[in-house]
């Protein structure tokens, strides 16, 4: 099993049995995680849908980690365990804890782009009258060779 490099479910004794999808996962590096570590455990799984989810996504999570059945009672072991550490991991950091210093910076960014914004108005306006005097002009100059 070490020499193998892709978990390949042959015909032989060894991997006979059904394979089942013990978990589906909206992002491919987190499904190659779950997966990484179940072969570090010694089971052999497979991620399938990555291709298809990462082309059309859909949103419901189809990207699945399938094992053997026989395999179930330690995968959910190992993949509960996974999951109560990304649990604990979301709860001690949120991106909701910003203190004054932080709020002010926002206010002045989104100030300074308000100002920014009203400049390359100004400018767009002054360009686009200028274009039309042009064009005003050229109009004119031509109505007054045909009229000659």
């Amino acid at each position: 099993m070490e020499n193998e490099i892709l978990d390949y479910f042959a015909d032989n004794e060894y991997y006979k049995g059904r394979i089942i999808a013990i978990k589906y996962f909206y992002f491919e590096s987190q499904a190659r995680l779950y997966a990484a570590r179940l072969r570090e455990a010694g089971l052999r799984c497979f991620v399938s849908n990555v291709n298809t989810i990462t082309a059309f996504p859909l949103g419901d999570g189809g990207i699945g980690l399938h094992i053997r059945e026989k395999d179930i009672d330690e995968a959910v072991k190992i993949i509960s365990q996974l999951d109560n550490n990304n649990l604990h991991d979301r709860s001690e950091f949120s991106f909701r804890d910003a203190d004054e210093d932080d709020i002010q910076y926002f206010i002045n960014v989104s100030k300074k782009d308000n100002k920014i914004d009203h400049v390359y108005f100004t400018i767009v306006v002054i360009l686009l009258l200028v274009i039309l005097s042009s064009f005003l002009r050229a109009m004119e100059s031509n109505f007054v060779f045909n009229a000659f």
